[in-house]
């Protein structure tokens, strides 16, 4: 007799990532201009210095081994009060500002692995989370593993709407559902996947919709700032506020951030800070996940940030990535000119993606003609229908998200004149 393994309810409702199939294309055909991989550019990333910090770490025989020994839960100590240090910075504030925040950053295994902790604190089955349309597609993994509901709130080229999101949670309140709503979900910087920033007249008053709506449901609806793009900033435009920096009591942000984009996606080390009344149970599920992040790892970026090789790699980033969005957006404006009334795409200036819209009748999934025409044609795009969460209606399917990271500048331009093809072709 064949026995059956019987998996967990959460198990069942986690299905593979649609878009892993697009890795495979690209790594089985490298001739494909991939427009799809949130990667970082291969060519950028920092190995002298990195190996400059680990001889530096590893040359001393104390250091290094407490390097490679296991580290704690909340992650170590000096590198917090850095990263503390460092917000204070970037918001203008005096030095020792933030200091009583230092016990509640938490150094994660990657921004994803906050992203799953604040889930497994905060949502049950059937709870609600509010999101942005589009949003960044790898958050609605976890969501769906929790069993938990996304609903959308559209979006506009200052980010997310607040007179749409009051009305989604008014929609939700008639209908008697309040209590369920758990947690907000905004990237308000350079989002992934439609590189718009959240603007600066809309954080405050974001932040304070959230506390009223709170105080009408009763308990308090916190806000998760994921900021995986901070310090990706491009034409010397400083970087608006964070919305955790407005919120004087702590209690209503959680703010995550990670290493990944602007050092190296291979440590796998990202950090948030969580307010005070949840930082314990925060810690209490990573303690179960893996008794802290890498301590290797958690000792080269603070030996990075410490001696300024980190800034530099960023600045540098800055301007790499800046003159390959020029060139790829350029390549768009020149491309598309014929169909220009059709076809309209963002214009981030940051980040690391172009989000593109098409006439509402044409199809850009995976079974849709101009995903097949691309192929034919040798590029690859994200699909913008998983984007989109499920709810209040059905997906649009007539978006794309184009990564601009990996390819070379020339590549991106016959990248950008394949995909103009292949749409001139599609929508006739």
């Amino acid at each position: 007799m064949t026995l059956k393994t019987i998996l967990s309810a959460a198990a069942a409702r986690t299905a593979s990532p649609s878009i892993s199939g697009l890795m495979k294309i690209a790594l089985e055909r490298p001739e494909i201009v991939s427009l799809a991989a949130g990667f970082v550019d291969q060519e950028s990333l920092p190995t002298r210095a990195t190996a400059a910090a680990l001889t530096e770490i590893l040359g001393d025989e104390t250091a290094g081994k407490a390097a490679l020994q296991y580290g704690t839960t909340v992650g170590d100590e000096a590198l917090r009060e850095i990263l503390v240090g460092r917000l204070e910075a970037q918001h203008g504030v005096p030095a020792g500002r933030y200091r009583e925040v230092v016990p509640h950053v938490v150094m994660t295994t990657g921004s994803a692995q906050l992203i799953y902790l604040v889930g497994e604190a905060l949502l049950d089955p059937g709870d609600i989370v509010i999101v942005e349309s589009p949003t960044y597609f790898v958050f609605l993994g976890p969501l769906e593993t929790r069993g938990a509901r996304a609903i959308r709130v559209a979006t506009d080229d200052g980010g997310l709407r607040l007179d749409e999101l009051e009305r989604t949670l008014q929609a939700i309140q008639s209908r008697g559902e309040l209590g369920r709503v758990k947690l907000l979900y905004t990237v308000p910087e350079h989002s992934n996947p439609s590189g718009v920033s959240l603007a600066l007249d809309r954080r405050k008053p974001l932040l304070e919709l959230m506390k009223r709506w709170s105080a009408t449901a009763g308990r308090r609806i916190p806000i998760l700032e994921d900021s995986a793009y901070h310090g990706l900033s491009y034409y010397g435009r400083p970087e608006a506020p964070s919305i955790w920096s407005m919120d004087r009591e702590g209690e209503s942000v959680i703010l995550a951030r990670t290493f990944s984009k602007t050092f190296s996606p291979g440590l796998k080390l990202g950090y948030g800070v969580i307010p005070p009344s949840l930082i314990g149970t925060v810690l209490a599920l990573k303690g179960n996940h893996d008794f802290g992040s890498s301590n290797l790892a958690q000792k080269l970026i603070r030996e990075v940030l410490a001696d300024g090789a980190y800034d530099r790699h960023v600045e540098g980033l800055r301007t790499m990535y800046a003159r390959k969005l020029d060139a790829f957006l350029e390549a768009l404006d020149r491309e598309f000119a014929a169909i220009r009334d059709r076809v309209s795409w963002t214009r981030p200036r940051g980040g690391l993606y172009v989000w593109m819209t098409l006439p509402d009748e044409v199809d850009t999934g995976f079974d849709g003609p101009l995903f097949q025409r691309c192929l034919d044609d040798g590029v690859i795009y994200v699909p913008g229908e998983y984007a989109f969460a499920p709810e209040p209606t059905p997906p649009p399917k007539n978006h794309m998200r184009l990564a601009f990271g990996v390819p070379d500048a020339p590549t991106l331009v016959e990248g950008a004149r394949r995909l103009a093809g292949a749409v001139r072709a599609t929508i006739g």
